[in-house]
């Protein structure tokens, strides 16, 4: 069938860490158009509780890493690579009131520099779906790895998933895909994948699971809930 394999991850010539730190003044608008909607449904799907410790994985310009700090009493942790993300989200986390409330790192979700068993939830928005197909293991056992035991981890992604409209639209973004063009540095690297295939082969239990769309145009996205097993 038409685009069953998952295509390879197309980045621009600037790299993958270039594109967002070039992009990184105007990628809200990007994500306005995109992440919001599927965004506020991780928000309701994820039940954090007050006195969760949570990372916000590659946070880009910081409007899930506010939404969550507005949810909790305990500081929120987030991890980007982009110098240019991490500023960006540092004057949004202060513009909104939050910036005692949250702690940025930078580095890479490949390899956090973070210590075993530390989260009591992880959230990685559309973050696997930008990822190599080899690398995408890669960061869900980095995800698992600092997770506590029972944990949960909530991941975003667009999906292969998805009948009728969903279906059509997402065939016409994977036609698409390969000719999307570079505009002042930016090109749209995510692709659609198997996102529930890729959690449960890294050893997570799926709890919950919602196929949603994108904002303006309906490309259909996953948002998975899953556990780190108390004795993993």
């Amino acid at each position: 069938m038409l685009f069953e394999e998952v295509q390879d991850v197309i980045y621009p010539k600037s790299g993958y860490k270039g594109k967002y730190d070039v992009s990184s003044r105007y990628y809200h608008l990007i994500m306005g158009v995109f992440e919001i909607r599927p965004n506020t449904e991780v928000l309701e799907i994820a039940d954090i509780r007050e006195d969760e410790k949570v990372l916000d994985l590659a946070f880009g310009t910081g409007w899930l890493l506010n939404k969550i700090v507005e949810r909790t009493n305990t500081v929120v942790y987030g991890i980007d690579f982009s110098e240019g993300m991490c500023k960006v989200s540092m004057e949004n986390l202060e513009r909104n009131g939050n910036l005692g409330r949250a702690q940025l790192i930078l580095g890479d979700v490949l390899s956090m520099p973070i210590k075993d068993n530390s989260f009591d939830v992880v959230i990685g928005s559309f973050i696997l779906d930008l990822l190599p197909k080899n690398q995408i293991k890669v960061a869900l056992e980095e995800t698992k790895r600092v997770l506590k035991p029972g944990g949960r981890a909530i991941f975003v992604s667009m999906t292969k998933k998805g009948e009728g409209l969903l279906r059509s639209w997402r065939l016409i973004y994977e036609m698409m895909y390969p000719l999307w063009p570079t505009i002042l540095g930016y090109r749209p690297s995510s692709r659609p994948i198997r996102l529930s295939e890729e959690v449960a082969n890294a050893g997570f239990r799926i709890t919950k699971s919602k196929i949603t769309r994108t904002n303006f145009f309906p490309f259909p996205v996953e948002i998975i809930v899953c556990k780190k097993e108390a004795d993993s």
